[in-house]
């Protein structure tokens, strides 16, 4: 069940970084690469709020400022992944298609500290 609700918080994650990385880059002429820390930081939020209350509700023994330092600190890892792969993909496959093969690069990262370190029993 956990492997389940894990992926819905990433769809949900996913789909909000890729909504907002269009807006901004598409919308609003904002650069790749910043539009990336934007969205993805947007993404950072809604995971930990979604993880925490739904996804590991059953491992919060550490109290909850201590928790998102440390899953920031990690995902911040996480956002320098997501954001080299932008900027070294983006004259090769555009804005679009970087982004995407960024998420999986992250996503291997995000998904083993959360799961390793921020939510451990």
């Amino acid at each position: 069940m956990r492997a389940i609700k894990l992926g819905l918080v990433g769809v949900a994650n996913t789909a909000l970084d890729l909504a907002v990385f269009s807006a901004l880059t598409f919308g609003a002429n904002f650069p790749p690469s910043l539009a990336n820390v934007v969205s993805y930081s947007c993404g950072i939020a809604l995971s930990f709020w979604f993880n925490r209350s739904w996804t590991f509700s059953d491992r919060n023994t550490r109290k909850t400022s201590r928790q998102l330092a440390i899953f920031i600190v990690g995902n911040l890892a996480g956002l320098a992944i997501s954001t080299a792969v932008v900027a070294l993909l983006l004259k090769y496959l555009g804005p679009l298609a970087a982004k995407i093969v960024s998420i999986g690069a992250s996503f291997l990262w995000n998904f083993g500290f959360s799961n390793r370190i921020v939510f451990r029993r």
